[in-house]
């Protein structure tokens, strides 16, 4: 609480000099400037929520240097909690500073007389007696979850690609480099999220754009629906409930669908972080037996390919791994500690070594693994954070308080030799879902209601989830099946009533009801879907223009709205050092890709595009440094100019 509350005061004080710290564009048809986004990147809320991430393992450590056991009760936490959320709406809502000083310094009181209470945790019943148990009935909630999620229609999902370029920018645009031999993420080009990806979806892509189109949301829907029933069989064990659990997962499913198109977004889903559960299971095994350092080499190696996967995600588990294993041997356990660092960043390494070759061991391709982090963890604008009671209220600040008291409870715990095997492997559990969802959160929190929130809000709902189930194991019955169906009926009415006037579109029941999942495909009448018409100036006369202007294994720049669906065709790999080029995020990277060609092909439907900003640059570049030397088709091949 100590640290929430620190990092509540650090919030108002940026709060207080906001109007003096650089501003973050909002302006995008201006392009992307990435000196701005380096330099003026949203601190109030950066700082607030990254603050989160660090605070609470520096407090649990802190505690355990100079007092070896924990303090506070709940009930005061709870109390010192809400304060901290009414002083923080005072200060950004209604601007009343000095109401919210008032506020924090009666929170500060509380965390005074906190350190003096009688400590209490609800025992830990679930892992006592009963071990993990998969039976023939969970064979129900996982067809339910496929039936749930797989589309009876996969080119109907996939046939607004164009409308939506993240699909080819986290998975197809990379894999297209590996057309040609040598070439390195980084060096020759952005992979957009971590460096594996286009090495990993290449082999499976398969021949031409509609199939790397169509195995790039195949391969987003199968990872989320192994993610759930992951999170379905970890939370059965956690809250000894199928039904409860079928159900949270369920919810968290529903909410992910937005707008009438899906699964166009990786980054919506949690392909993000296929490995987290994973991860979670053998740091806890790890904390059940610190002294044998299998399951900590185990947990190194997926951290080690979390990184290559996802860098941003990657980094989060290595600090969380790094902790747990410190405090899991006997706090400080250097040698865990050590041991754990060591195994990811040997393995990160060796692995990037074995798909790319030695041109990996240079600063610059270090630098460009964590340049993502820069350019996407900067905020969207320098604006205070809005604490308003919209539907996302639960992500704003009571699941972090959650995750902060879960990561010093099981520090205490987890210094406990007297504790049992699965009590050690249940705190460990709990206390790494803390940390990662913690830091998930820094992200998209507090924008507008976004279905990001609820892929990132996963880990901290299940320790949520298992704490509600620890205080409930002494409610009455008759009130135990009272509450939980007051929750029920309030989550199906958030699945179907949930919304927001600042990003309005359907959401939750009332956009699930656009897919064609196997589910709903006995009460909807499918709809004939069509690839939009630009598809359709990919013929054999353009693919074989290219192929026969160009070597197998030779770079090709290509100008087009969909220059990644040329190549792929074609199986050239791009010039370009980000695909899809024309909606690239850093002038930088035009720059970069025309710079280093000599010739280039145009698809003239690029000039009724001219609204967009890349276009515009891109047609002065094209009209000032180069010249047509022959048509055919839909494409121009171009040459520099003498």
């Amino acid at each position: 609480m100590a640290a929430l509350l620190a990092c509540a005061v650090a919030y108002v004080v940026l709060l207080l000099l906001k109007n003096h710290l650089p501003s973050f564009q909002w302006n995008f048809d201006d392009a992307f400037d990435l000196s701005a986004a380096q330099k003026n990147c949203d601190a109030c809320k950066k700082a607030f929520y990254g603050s989160f991430f660090l605070a609470a393992p520096i407090a649990a450590a802190a505690a355990l240097y100079t007092t070896h056991r924990s303090s506070g009760s709940m009930a005061l936490s709870t109390i010192t909690a809400g304060l901290v959320y009414l002083a923080l709406h005072a200060a950004n809502d209604r601007n009343s500073y000095a109401i919210a000083l008032i506020v924090l310094a009666v929170a500060a009181v509380t965390v005074a007389v906190n350190r003096r209470a009688h400590t209490y945790f609800p025992p830990v019943t679930s892992s006592t007696d009963a071990p993990f148990t998969v039976a023939l009935i969970d064979l129900l909630p996982v067809a339910f979850l496929a039936l749930l999620l797989i589309p009876s229609d996969l080119e109907r999902v996939t046939s607004v690609v164009r409308d939506e370029s993240h699909k080819v920018s986290y998975f197809v645009g990379p894999a297209l480099y590996g057309y040609a031999p040598g070439l390195i993420p980084g060096l020759d080009y952005h992979s957009h999220y971590g460096p594996a990806l286009g090495w990993f979806f290449h082999l499976i892509m398969g021949d031409g754009w509609k199939s790397a189109a169509m195995r790039a949301v195949g391969l987003n829907i199968a990872i989320t629906l192994a993610v759930y029933i992951q999170a379905y069989f970890l939370l059965s064990y956690l809250v000894r409930s199928r039904l409860a659990s079928i159900g949270i997962v369920t919810a968290l499913a529903v909410l992910a669908f937005s707008t009438t198109n899906h699964f166009y977004s990786p980054s919506a889903y949690p392909t993000r972080f296929p490995l987290l559960i994973v991860f979670v299971l053998a740091i806890g095994l790890h904390c059940a037996d610190p002294k044998r350092p299998a399951w900590l080499i185990v947990s190194g190696l997926l951290c080690a390919l979390s990184l290559l996967w996802q860098t941003e995600i990657g980094l989060f588990i290595f600090v969380t791994g790094t902790f747990v294993a410190a405090i899991a041997g006997g706090f400080p356990s250097y040698r865990n500690a050590l041991i754990f660092a060591v195994t990811s960043i040997v393995a990160a390494v060796l692995l990037c070594l074995l798909m790319f070759g030695p041109r990996v061991l240079s600063l610059t391709f270090l630098i460009e693994c964590f340049r993502p982090l820069v350019l996407y963890g900067t905020g969207w604008g320098s604006t205070p954070i809005k604490w308003t009671l919209n539907w996302s209220v639960i992500y704003d600040l009571p699941l972090q308080i959650v995750g902060c008291i879960t990561v010093g409870w099981g520090s205490i715990r987890l210094s406990r030799p007297s504790d049992s095997r699965r009590d050690r492997f249940m705190s460990g559990v709990l206390m790494a879902l803390s940390m990662i969802g913690i830091a998930l959160m820094i992200k998209w929190v507090n924008r507008t209601y976004d279905a990001v929130w609820h892929q990132n809000a996963l880990p901290l709902v299940i320790v949520s989830a298992w704490w509600v189930h620890q205080f409930a194991a002494a409610w009455q019955p008759s009130f135990k099946r009272t509450a939980g169906a007051a929750m029920t009926v309030a989550t199906i009415a958030t699945l179907v009533f949930v919304q927001d006037r600042h990003n309005p579109h359907p959401y939750g029941l009332r956009s699930y009801v656009y897919y064609p999942s196997l589910l709903m495909r006995p009460f909807v009448t499918p709809s004939v879907e069509t690839w939009q018409e630009d598809f359709g100036r990919i013929t054999d006369t353009e693919t074989k223009f290219i192929q026969d202007n160009s070597k197998p294994d030779e770079r090709v720049l290509v100008v087009a709205m969909l220059d990644w669906a040329y190549l792929a065709q074609a199986h050239r790999a791009p010039q370009a050092y980000f695909m899809p080029l024309m909606v690239a995020f850093d002038e930088h990277y035009v720059d970069r890709s025309f710079n280093g060609a000599n010739r280039l092909f145009f698809d003239n439907i690029v000039e009724t595009r001219a609204e967009l900003p890349r276009v515009r640059e891109t047609l002065e570049r094209l009209k000032r440094d180069f010249v047509a030397v022959e048509s055919r088709g839909n494409l121009t091949l171009y040459q520099r100019r003498r």
